[in-house]
C-alpha cells in the first residue's frame, strides 16, 4: 500500500514545558486524524514512523538538530518536517496556519525548506507473505556478490512501483529514476512480464507496472553517479534492503506460544509469550527485520500486543501488515443484539441499545404461512431498520426457511426434503433473494445478508438443516441473485452451531460444492455452550479458542461473525453470573482476535424471545447488572 494512504505521523515536543507544548498542539490534533505525540526523542523509538514532525527546540536534539539526530539515529524515517521555534507561542501560528490550509505538513507554506525526504522503497509485489528469497551481498570476500535484493512471488502479481518516478528502461529489466533532495536513484525490477508503462511514463508510488514472471522478483539500487560498488557491469549499486519502508509493517507467529525473550538467545529468560493470531510490532529497521524473518538462527526485536518488548525466534515468524488486523468495520463495535420485529418486546428504541454496534434480524417474508408478498415484508422491516441506522447501528439479515419455504406443503415435512425437492426450493428462493436484495440496495441500511440458518443443526428445532452440498448449491445461487442487485454488500455464510469440528468440516463441504469464483465475505457460527475459562456451566462445550481457530482455518483471508451465542435454557440464572460471562468473552475476542471477528451478536434482547437469556427481562425491565455491562462493553 503507498504511503500516501496510510498515515504514520509522529510530533514530537521537547520535554521541557512539555504541557504548554501540548496544549499550542492541540487544535493540530483535532483537524488531523492519527498523529502520535512524542515527549522528548529521548527514550522513544521514531523508526516506528514514516513521517515525523520535530519541534527543532534547544536542548531538544543531538547537537541542536532535529534533521541530523534522526538521520543519524532513526533510519527507517522517511520524511523530516522541522518546525524551527524556540517557544510554544512561537509554535502556535505556524500550527493555526496548517489548520486552516488543511495542510498537515506545511506543505504550501513558502519558507525556507523544512521538509526533508529519504529516498525509500515500499513492498513491491502484492504477493503474501512478504520474504527475502537472496540478500544483496557486496562483500567482495564472501564469494557470493549478489547485486539484487530477491524477494517471494508468484506469477501473475501485481508488481508495484516502490519508488515513485520516471520510466527511463522497459528491457530485461524495468527500471524507474527518482529524484530525492536532488539526488538521482534507479530502481531495477527483475523478474517481470507484461509491462503495463511505457518509455518516458512518471509512475506513482504503489502503482501497479507488470506482473511477476515467475516466483522471484529481483530489486537493484543504484545511486548515479557517485553512490555504492560496482559488480556484474554494474556501477554505483547500493544495498535495496537499506531503503525498504513497509507501512505497517507486522509479523504474525508461525506458532501458538511462542516465547518472548529479553536477549536475543534461546537460553535467555522468558518475558512473554504469544500465540499464532497475534500481529507483533518490529522494532528494527523494516529491511533488516524483513531479511530475518523466516531466517533460522535469526532473533527479531519485538513488541507484542500487551507492550511487552523483547526477542522472538525470526524463524517462526512471517511477516505481514497491520491491514490484516484491521477490524472489518473499523470504528464500529463489534457487539451487537438479536432482535424480532414479530415480538412485542423484539423491536426496542435504539436509544435503550447504548454502546452495540450491531442489530440482527430474521427476515421473514413467509408469516407462518407461505406468503410470498416481498413488498409487505419490506414495509414491515423498513421503519425499524431506518431507525437503528439513523441511530448509528449497523444490520444484518438472515435468511431462512421463514424467507422462501415454511408454509408451503410442497416442502412440508423438512425431514423427509430431497436434492430435487432442494433445487425447486432453492431455485424460488435465489429468485426471491434477487428483488429482496433489490428492494434495499442503495439505500445503505443493511450491512451484510447472511444465507440460511444452522444449515449444519443436529436438531432442527429453530432451524431447517440440510446437506452440505445442497446449501453450497443454495448459496452459489443466493450469492448471485443478491450481487445481481448490490455488488457492494457482504455476503456470508448461514451461522454453524454444530461445533467447530463438525461445523467447520461442513464448511469446507460447502466450499468444494461451489463454483470457485463464488466465495463468501464471511463465515458466521453459533458458538453456544463455549467462553473463556471459568465458566462451567456455559462453557460447558469446550474453550471459544477452538471455534475460532477451526473456522479461521477454513477461510483464513476472512473474518467471522459470531452472529449467535449466549446461555439458553437457564432463565432463572443470576444476571451477575451471566454478566460475568458475557462480558470476560467479548474483551478476550476482542483483546486476543484484533480484526478477526466481525459481529457478536446476543441471542437475545429479550426474555422469551425462544429460549436465549434476555438482556432486559420478559416485562422490559433492565437486568442488572447485565444489561448495563453489555450495553457498554
Amino acid at each position: 500500500m503507498s504511503a500516501s494512504n496510510v498515515i504514520s505521523h509522529a510530533f514530537v515536543l521537547p520535554d521541557r514545558n512539555f504541557y504548554e507544548w501540548l496544549e499550542a498542539l492541540r487544535p493540530y490534533l483535532e483537524k488531523f486524524e492519527r498523529v502520535a505525540v512524542v515527549r522528548s526523542p529521548a527514550g522513544n523509538n521514531l523508526n516506528r514512523f514514516r513521517n515525523v514532525t520535530a519541534v527543532d527546540a534547544p536542548l531538544t536534539w543531538w547537537q541542536d538538530s532535529a534533521l541530523t539526530h534522526i538521520r543519524r539515529v532513526y533510519p527507517a524515517v522517511v520524511m523530516v518536517d522541522v518546525i524551527d521555534v524556540e517557544t510554544p507561542e512561537a509554535l502556535a501560528p505556524i500550527l493555526r496556519r496548517r489548520v486552516d490550509n488543511d495542510d498537515r505538513y506545511g506543505e504550501r507554506e513558502g519558507e525556507p525548506q523544512h521538509i526533508f525526504q529519504r529516498f525509500a522503497l515500499e513492498w513491491p509485489t502484492s504477493f503474501r507473505p512478504m520474504a527475502v528469497l537472496a540478500r544483496f551481498n557486496d562483500d567482495e570476500f564472501d564469494g557470493d556478490l549478489h547485486p539484487s535484493l530477491d524477494l517471494s512471488s508468484r506469477e501473475d502479481a501485481d508488481i508495484l512501483c516502490a519508488a515513485a518516478g520516471r520510466v527511463i528502461s522497459v528491457g530485461e529489466s524495468l527500471m524507474v529514476e527518482s529524484i530525492v533532495e536532488e539526488e538521482r536513484w534507479v530502481t531495477s525490477y527483475e523478474g517481470v512480464k507484461n509491462r503495463h508503462v511505457a518509455l518516458g511514463d512518471e509512475v506513482e508510488l504503489g502503482q501497479v507496472i507488470a506482473k511477476a514472471a515467475g516466483d522471484r522478483l529481483g530489486i537493484i539500487v543504484q545511486q548515479p553517479p557517485n553512490g555504492g560498488v560496482s559488480m556484474f557491469g554494474l556501477d554505483n549499486v547500493m544495498n535495496p534492503r537499506d531503503y525498504i519502508y513497509i507501512p505497517q509493517f507486522r509479523v504474525r507467529p508461525l506458532a501458538d506460544n511462542l516465547r518472548i525473550r529479553n536477549l536475543p538467545s534461546a537460553y535467555a529468560s522468558v518475558i512473554g509469550n504469544v500465540f499464532s493470531w497475534h500481529l507483533l510490532e518490529p522494532q528494527e529497521h523494516h529491511g533488516r527485520a524483513i531479511e530475518k524473518v523466516g531466517n533460522e538462527g535469526s532473533w527479531l526485536k519485538i513488541r507484542a500486543v500487551s507492550g511487552v518488548e523483547g526477542y522472538a525466534a525470526a524463524w517462526l515468524l512471517r511477516a505481514t501488515t497491520l491491514q490484516e488486523g484491521e477490524e472489518t468495520f473499523p470504528g464500529v463495535n463489534p457487539v451487537g443484539v438479536n432482535l424480532d420485529i414479530f415480538h412485542p418486546l423484539g423491536a426496542p428504541a435504539p436509544s435503550r441499545l447504548g454502546d452495540m454496534g450491531w442489530v440482527r434480524f430474521g427476515y421473514n417474508v413467509s408469516n407462518l404461512r407461505g406468503s410470498e408478498d416481498i413488498k409487505a415484508a419490506f414495509s414491515r422491516y423498513l421503519p425499524h431498520v431506518e431507525a437503528y441506522r439513523e441511530a448509528g447501528y449497523r444490520v444484518v439479515f438472515t435468511t431462512s426457511h421463514q424467507t422462501y419455504g415454511e408454509g408451503k406443503a410442497e416442502f412440508w415435512p423438512w425431514s423427509q426434503m430431497t436434492d430435487a425437492k432442494w433445487r425447486v426450493l432453492i431455485g424460488r428462493f435465489a429468485d426471491m433473494m434477487a428483488e429482496i436484495s433489490a428492494q434495499w440496495a442503495g439505500r445503505g441500511l443493511v450491512a451484510a445478508w447472511q444465507v440460511w440458518n444452522e444449515p449444519d443443526s443436529l436438531s432442527g428445532v429453530a432451524s431447517v438443516p440440510l446437506k452440505a452440498s445442497n446449501y453450497g448449491i443454495m448459496f452459489d445461487q443466493v450469492y448471485r441473485a443478491i450481487r445481481s442487485a448490490d455488488s457492494a454488500v457482504p455476503i456470508i455464510t448461514a451461522g454453524f452451531n454444530s461445533g467447530p469440528h463438525r461445523g467447520s468440516a461442513y464448511a469446507r463441504q460447502m466450499l468444494a460444492a461451489m463454483p470457485d469464483d463464488v466465495r463468501p465475505d464471511g463465515l458466521a457460527f453459533h458458538p453456544y455452550g463455549r467462553g473463556v475459562s471459568g465458566h462451567p456451566h456455559y462453557a460447558m462445550f469446550g474453550h471459544i479458542d477452538e471455534s475460532v481457530w477451526s473456522y479461521s482455518s477454513v477461510l483464513p483471508d476472512k473474518p467471522l461473525w459470531i452472529t449467535e451465542w449466549g446461555v439458553l435454557d437457564r432463565p432463572n440464572d443470576n444476571p451477575a453470573q451471566i454478566a460475568r460471562y458475557a462480558t470476560e468473552m467479548i474483551r478476550y475476542l476482542k483483546r486476543q482476535y484484533p480484526g478477526r471477528i466481525a459481529t457478536l451478536i446476543w441471542y437475545a434482547w429479550a426474555q422469551g424471545m425462544h429460549n436465549g437469556f434476555g438482556l432486559v427481562d420478559a416485562s422490559s425491565n433492565p437486568r442488572p447488572p447485565l444489561t448495563e455491562r453489555f450495553l457498554s462493553a
